[in-house]
């Protein structure tokens, strides 16, 4: 009950402050103006990330009382780390900041789940497991960051996921911390209206980067839960996609020596919209492969077994080998 109610309490408030947030976007001046890189054509709105943050903080928040369950120390800190990426991405989104300082902000994001002394252990000394599992939700952040290219892909996406990192965590008896996750795929699903398929509405850095952090943080927790073997494999899988994108990106930068952090139109999903001719079945087949991928990831976590982990991971690494080669020769020219 108490989920369902997350779920649902941060899809309607979503659903009714993003309206709002548009309007006061336009008064303040919070708005996406169009460039060579971008898709759009005209200024947009941009404080999506705010609305699904205020309305998933909200709705855990009211869940978590009303239902009278214990807050897991895991939903604090991951929607603790999610407001400072929030505030990081804000800041970004309204005056711009260089590469070196947006990492610290992200590292600072994701310090705080490690503050908490949730560190995942993998038989390394303790300060090195700290240092690569930020790396690893520092990677993560821009992943999706990078990911956030066309309407609705990271809102849908993230949604699918953290919806699936629930579902583990409710199966482990973290019913506050699957709250949360479920509070801010609820948020996302009642942001998507406005996002996809035409934007009134971006969710921008600030969206970007906070869902990327939770995504981030629901993976390490996960991890960190799992009893030790072939399991740990699954939360991976979940989020192979916007890994596979970043990788993708950067090969291909660096072999045509440009730079990593300067955008342009050179994502997978750029090069797929290419192919298919249409940026909504885009997004469409990509929900559809995040969706393909969490039930794998789940599979693998489930069983825990050598034999359907080794099968799914070489199944999913062939085809992701091949989709990044055949895309790589899709002529779509960068800007930027």
């Amino acid at each position: 009950m108490m989920l369902a109610a997350a779920f649902l309490l941060a899809f309607l408030l979503a659903l009714a402050l993003t309206p709002v947030g548009i309007r006061v976007a336009w008064v303040v001046g919070y708005l996406d103006h169009p460039d060579a890189r971008k898709l759009h054509t005209a200024a947009t709105p941009l404080l999506g990330g705010v609305i699904i943050f205020v309305a998933a903080v909200t709705a855990w928040l009211i869940a978590v009382i009303v239902m009278r369950r214990p807050a897991h120390s895991g939903g604090v800190y991951m929607l603790a780390g999610a407001l400072v990426a929030l505030l990081v991405g804000l800041w970004d989104d309204r005056y711009g900041m260089r590469p070196a300082v947006k990492l610290l902000g992200q590292a600072a994001a994701g310090a705080t789940l490690l503050g908490s002394g949730l560190v995942p252990h993998f038989g390394l000394p303790t300060p090195v497991e700290a240092v690569l599992t930020l790396l690893a939700i520092i990677a993560l952040m821009n992943a999706v960051n990078f990911l956030d290219n066309m309407n609705g892909m990271v809102a849908g996406l993230a949604a699918i996921t953290l919806a699936a990192f629930a579902w583990t965590s409710a199966e482990r008896g973290a019913v506050g911390l699957a709250a949360a996750q479920l509070a801010l795929a609820g948020a996302c699903v009642g942001f998507l209206p406005y996002n996809f398929p035409n934007a009134r509405i971006f969710m921008g850095d600030a969206g970007s980067l906070l869902l990327g952090y939770s995504l981030g943080a629901s993976a390490t927790l996960a991890f960190e839960a799992s009893p030790p073997g072939w399991g740990r494999l699954g939360p991976p899988l979940l989020l192979a996609y916007p890994a596979f994108d970043l990788v993708f990106v950067v090969v291909n930068r660096l072999r045509e020596g440009r730079k990593i952090y300067r955008g342009g139109k050179d994502h997978t999903t750029h090069r797929l919209a290419s192919v298919l001719q249409c940026p909504k079945r885009t997004v469409l087949l990509l929900w559809l492969s995040g969706a393909a991928l969490c039930a794998s990831g789940l599979v693998v976590l489930k069983l825990n077994q050598p034999a359907p982990t080794l099968l799914l991971w070489g199944l999913w690494t062939i085809l992701l080998t091949w989709a990044g080669v055949s895309l790589s020769r899709v002529p779509v020219r960068p800007r930027g």
